[in-house]
């Protein structure tokens, strides 16, 4: 096995590079428009021309793309190939525009650290941005051997994320393990979304059996981590599969994600279909509404205000295209 196809590299990956007459390469992690890249023979430094890295299509970590050799024989991107799934939020620093974070995951973990308790509204967002992603959905809650029953942990978060596989992990004492490398199987891509201190990357170093990942603790007062991650990395496995850490996300903002908010309140969206107000009900308890009295309050209450959020965001992003 090559270190590209350890990667994921299929045959049609392959063909779409052959056709667009380069050599195939895969993201690994972009750094002031220079990707690091691997290729069948191994990684190397490529170029990315400054008109595309400001673009739509600029390289992400795990695109797949061609290189060619410029004029003066460096190897540069030559073509962002068409991506199969992408995880994407709002922008942090302009709410008015997206920032992509991952390309070509086949799974998608939100990471929860159990020195925590759950908080349904943040791990319901970061849900909605997983499912818009097009990728498989896990949540994953690390340092289980922090709490008396992990299991019921469990319970809450299969509640929150129907839909999504639940994986329960101890990284320090090898716990859940098995369950990770399996989400890997066929050398699929993971991505691990979550905030700063929850164990993404200690979690990343247990499953490569070395320390590929610094960590740090967090504080004690408030279980907040430090940004240990600094740049979104694709990680390679010893038995193939890859893992992309991502720096902590302290806010999550979705972006033109309707279909991910369906799918992470899959119960509501359901019910919605059947309310004989249609598109007209926001599920305030009108008479014969379907859906209110049927969905926990709080949960209705999030969505609501999720939906409501998209709702202005396309509002605004119609008013900035007339300008």
């Amino acid at each position: 096995m090559t270190p590209l196809e350890a990667l994921g590299a299929d045959q049609q990956w392959r063909e779409l590079a052959q056709s667009q007459g380069g050599r195939l390469g895969r993201v690994v992690q972009v750094d002031r428009g220079e990707c690091e890249v691997m290729t069948d023979e191994g990684q190397i430094r490529v170029s990315s021309d400054s008109q595309r890295a400001q673009g739509d299509v600029a390289p992400v970590t795990g695109d797949w793309i061609t290189v060619v050799p410029d004029l003066d024989d460096i190897p540069t991107v030559e073509q962002v190939l068409e991506r199969r799934t992408l995880v994407v939020r709002r922008d942090p620093a302009e709410h008015a525009r997206a920032q992509t974070l991952v390309a070509n995951v086949d799974v998608v973990g939100v990471v929860h650290g159990l020195d925590r308790r759950i908080n349904p509204a943040q791990l319901e967002r970061f849900c909605v941005v997983a499912w818009q992603s097009g990728a498989s959905v896990a949540i994953i809650l690390a340092k289980a051997d922090l709490r008396r029953r992990p299991e019921r942990d469990a319970e809450k978060a299969a509640a929150l994320a129907p839909g999504a596989s639940v994986v329960v992990t101890a990284a320090l004492r090898g716990e859940g393990l098995d369950q990770m490398t399996a989400l890997l199987e066929g050398n699929r891509t993971l991505a691990l979304l979550g905030p700063s201190g929850v164990g993404k990357s200690t979690l990343i170093n247990a499953l490569v059996g070395s320390e590929v990942q610094t960590t740090q603790e967090v504080r004690a007062g408030d279980a907040r981590g430090r940004h240990t991650t600094i740049a979104r990395r694709l990680i390679a496995l010893p038995n193939g599969g890859s893992i992309v850490d991502t720096p902590g996300i302290r806010a999550v903002g979705p972006w033109d994600a309707w279909e991910g908010l369906a799918a992470a309140y899959a119960e509501i969206d359901a019910l919605d279909q059947e309310c004989r107000f249609a598109e007209d009900c926001w599920h305030q308890g009108q008479p014969g509404c379907a859906v209110a009295g049927n969905v926990d309050p709080g949960r209705l209450r999030r969505y609501l205000e999720l939906a409501n959020e998209l709702a202005d965001q396309d509002l605004d992003l119609a008013r900035r295209r007339h300008e």
